[in-house]
């Protein structure tokens, strides 16, 4: 029994000594650590989302079978057209028949009117020589009912004439932008073919513009005006600048935006206007990044900051110790923090430090 107690106190003899080692050993030893201070720096803070290149001003001019049959197409791919430049014709015979029938109908009318009033001359000259004719002046009322009833049916025949004329006059489409001609497809000026393609494409390979969606609550950031960069996947070494040029007012239904959206999320359409040069095609997938603030802040480097539940920390140089020190944080991007309260400029933070550093060990600085 003695030999077995001697036995426990040798084994806690032996524990405690290596333990009081390894604590001199580490109270002993200088950690070596590389050191910043504060800089100010400009400190974006963004708002991401996928959007789309398009051309900003362009038209599609799609088959009307209710026109009748495209007869002439005035253009070509590449063609430099303006606002109001004839595009294509329709031919519509029923519409040409309805033209014929009305200038008949006008014809006739006119004709009518014409022989009515030759009949009431004649009626008012014998009038004036017998003036008390009963059957003279109700052929007098009957010509002068006739004559209305003409001009009535010449007005609603002339009100027809306008009709048919804006109707004959609309088969020719024209441009409603300033552009180029881009497609031409004469497959597409048929009934089969009418939800399939458009006859022709005209817009402005030098202006577009990229669109995209924002969630409701990025819409409280996010103003006209504010600078944007443009990146692309295809291109992931390119960026061009642009700026929001319109919010929408109204919300989209959206089934997916991109980044953070769930099914029921309501979107808000934005557009962007590109101010450099980009070579995209549009159709490309573009990532947009709106700057929703600027300023002027202190930083660190980001991996000198380090977490504990809800406090924020780092450790400064101080007497040649390291020190633990609480600080305010602001702003984060990929490399640096902004840095609100807690040190100074003087104060010297170590990067990166250890897990093994503690509060008041003694460090030293490369």
């Amino acid at each position: 029994m003695k030999k077995k107690w001697i036995i426990i106190i040798v084994s806690i003899l032996i524990v405690g000594l290596i333990g009081i080692n390894v604590w001199k050993s580490k109270a002993t030893t200088t950690f070596k650590v590389e050191t910043a201070t504060l800089t100010e720096e400009t400190m974006k803070e963004t708002v991401m989302t996928p959007g789309t290149l398009k051309l900003d001003t362009e038209q599609y001019i799609y088959f009307q079978p209710e026109k009748g049959e495209v007869a002439e197409i005035f253009v070509e791919e590449g063609d430099k057209v303006e606002e109001g430049d004839k595009l294509l014709r329709y031919e519509n015979k029923q519409l040409d028949l309805e033209k014929e029938q009305n200038d008949l109908q006008i014809r006739s009318l006119y004709l009518q009117i014409d022989s009515e009033n030759k009949k009431q001359q004649k009626v008012n000259k014998e009038l004036e020589k017998d003036k008390d004719n009963e059957m003279l002046k109700e052929e007098w009322d009957q010509i002068q009912l006739q004559r209305q009833l003409n001009n009535i049916e010449l007005e609603q025949a002339n009100l027809q004439k306008d009709s048919i004329t804006s109707n004959i006059e609309d088969l020719e489409v024209k441009a409603e932008v300033d552009g180029t001609i881009l497609t031409v497809n004469e497959k597409a000026t048929s009934e089969t073919q009418m939800n399939e393609q458009s006859i022709i494409r005209i817009g402005s390979l030098n202006d577009v513009i990229v669109e995209g969606s924002i969630s409701e609550y990025d819409t409280l950031k996010i103003s006209v005006g504010q600078q944007v960069v443009l990146t692309s996947d295809a291109v992931p070494d390119e960026k061009w600048e642009g700026k929001v040029s319109f919010i929408g007012d109204l919300p989209e239904e959206s089934s997916g935006m991109g980044l953070e959206n769930n099914d029921s999320s309501v979107v808000y359409p934005i557009r962007v206007t590109v101010e450099d040069d980009i070579k995209l095609k549009p159709g490309f997938k573009m990532l947009i990044e709106i700057v929703t603030s600027e300023e002027k802040v202190n930083t660190l480097p980001i991996n000198a900051v380090k977490q504990e539940d809800d406090e924020n920390y780092v450790f400064i140089v101080e007497d040649g110790k390291a020190k633990r020190v609480e600080v305010k944080i602001g702003s984060v991007d990929s490399e640096k923090m902004a840095i609100k309260d807690g040190i100074n400029k003087e104060d010297k933070v170590i990067i990166d430090p250890s897990d093994d550093i503690q509060n008041g060990m003694e460090v030293t600085v490369k």
